[in-house]
């Protein structure tokens, strides 16, 4: 038998291990498409490009998450996150975010967490929870470390909040540090975004020589495709003081900057937005109408920009779904082949195991009951040695129990006589004596004392606490001394008090007596 199955053990554990490793192999595959998916929401989410359409992202955060594989479902609920917002589902990209804030944050992924809390940040800012959101700002400007360059966009991300808020206090805080930092970074982009903000701040305090200056001072850090916005800023401010003269400056700069790039469909039409107020400030009707037009053109551009790129992407996941069908129809066919020839091997190995249990079955019901025999003879020698003894600690402990109570019944029947003498005769001192040696030993004494002055004065104590419900504790215990002639030392001493303040329970106890006649 033995033999036996040693020979199919050689025989089926090559195809037995094709089969353990088939959904190791499935799983990968299916892990790196999925990464592959992530990465490619990334990089268009990173270029700027519509994401809106990227449901696939969905798919791949939920593969993780099962999984288990938390490294990669940060990131992929990060992405997810964006798509929903870029989707303007804005509560369930908050619920992705907060998960890949806690995936990063799980398995060391400051990266993930950090973006996950500047986005939440965003989208407080843009539910107008300015105050709420400075705090997820923060949150990001203290994951990402040693990353100056992002923690001063964050920070200056907290100064805008503080900014619309109106806490320029600590606006000019955060500004301050953010701008140290982008300069340590050298990261020209998010300075001058800090100088922007700074020009800000002054504009809403009126300081508007200073926000020139900080304008100014964005100009040299700007490269040539974001120059035209820069000008534009300027050309607001002079427009806001209706200084012509450096308007039609700045103006004339911006207009140039703009030919010698090709801007971004929003840029333009913010453009056409100022000189739309320009020329209504000067009185210009014509021109404002020839720009209003030019502005309605670029919007419709940017909305038919928008609709073509979503046609794009509808391609593109069609493209993507067609691969991955004709990849799961592959894999079908390989999985049918070993699936039949899995059969055949369990099938195999079924008939070894039963015919190995069978055998070993046997031996073991064998065994059990040989040692069932041998436990039930060690048992009964056993119990006949604790019944043995059991009975000798019965016999012990009748004995204990039967001198316990007499002792007990002899004491209560002193006691008991003590009271019928005091009963008699209040004033005999030593009844009392023998009376307090054989009550006030334990802890329990005043029970005691209780239960035998029941015994023999009947129904007083309940008569007593119905008619002074009052009462204290100290002064019930005097009122039941009372019916012995004692001094006043001999009550201090029962009662476990000063003399004085015998007196005091004595004049409450008359007090509380003749306030109930």
């Amino acid at each position: 038998m033995n033999c036996l199955s040693v020979k199919m053990k050689k025989l089926f554990m090559p195809l037995l291990a094709v089969v353990l490793l088939l959904p190791a192999c499935n799983t990968k595959s299916k892990t790196e498409r999925m990464q592959a998916v992530v990465d490619e929401v990334r990089t268009k989410y990173k270029a700027y490009e519509d994401i809106s359409q990227d449901d696939q992202i969905f798919e791949a955060y939920d593969f993780f998450v099962k999984q288990k594989d938390c490294e990669n479902a940060a990131p992929a609920a990060l992405y997810s996150g964006c798509v929903r917002q870029a989707k303007k589902e804005y509560e369930s990209a908050m619920n992705c975010y907060k998960k890949a804030d806690e995936y990063g944050r799980m398995v060391g992924d400051s990266v993930s967490a950090a973006f996950a809390q500047y986005y939440i940040g965003d989208l407080l800012n843009n539910s107008g929870n300015e105050a709420e959101a400075i705090t997820n700002y923060k949150a990001a400007a203290e994951l990402w470390g040693d990353s100056l360059s992002r923690k001063a966009k964050c920070l200056n991300a907290v100064a805008m909040m503080n900014i619309i808020i109106d806490e320029y206090d600590s606006a000019f805080f955060y500004l301050e540090q953010a701008l140290n930092l982008a300069q340590t970074a050298q990261d020209k982009v998010t300075e001058a975004s800090v100088w922007n903000n700074y020009s800000v701040a002054y504009q809403l305090l009126d300081e508007y020589d200073t926000a020139l200056d900080c304008l100014r001072k964005t100009l040299p850090l700007v490269d040539e495709k974001r120059r035209p916005i820069a000008l534009l800023n300027l050309a607001k401010v002079y427009l806001a003081l209706d200084e012509r003269d450096s308007l039609e400056y700045y103006k004339t700069q911006m207009l140039n900057a703009i030919e010698e790039v090709e801007c971004q469909p929003e840029t333009q039409a913010a453009v056409y937005g100022f000189l739309i107020k320009d020329a209504l400030a000067v009185g210009d009707y014509e021109s404002a109408y020839q720009f209003e037009k030019q502005h309605e053109q670029v919007a419709l551009d940017i909305l038919g920009d928008q609709t073509q790129s979503s046609v794009l992407e509808i391609q593109k996941k069609y493209d993507f779904e067609a691969q991955a069908n004709q990849h799961n129809r592959q894999m079908l066919s390989r999985q049918r082949l070993i699936i039949a020839l899995t059969i055949v091997l369990i099938v195999a190995l079924v008939l070894v195991t039963i015919l190995i249990l069978n055998a070993l079955k046997k031996k073991r019901i064998e065994a059990e009951i040989n040692a069932n025999l041998l436990e039930l003879k060690k048992r009964n020698a056993q119990q006949q040695q604790e019944r043995s003894e059991m009975k000798m600690q019965l016999e012990e402990l009748q004995k204990q129990t039967d001198g316990k109570l007499k002792d007990e019944y002899l004491q209560k029947c002193h006691i008991i006589r003590c009271f019928e003498v005091l009963s008699r005769d209040r004033s005999n001192t030593m009844a009392f004596k023998d009376l307090e040696k054989s009550l006030f030993e334990g802890e329990d004494h005043w029970a005691s004392f209780e239960a035998a002055f029941e015994g023999v004065h009947p129904r007083f104590i309940a008569s007593v606490k119905e008619q002074y419900p009052d009462l204290s504790e100290m002064e019930f215990r005097y009122c039941l001394l009372s019916h012995f002639k004692l001094s006043r030392q001999e009550y201090a001493d029962v009662l476990g008090c000063s003399v004085y303040n015998v007196d005091k329970i004595r004049a409450s106890l008359n007090n509380k007596m003749n306030q109930n006649k």
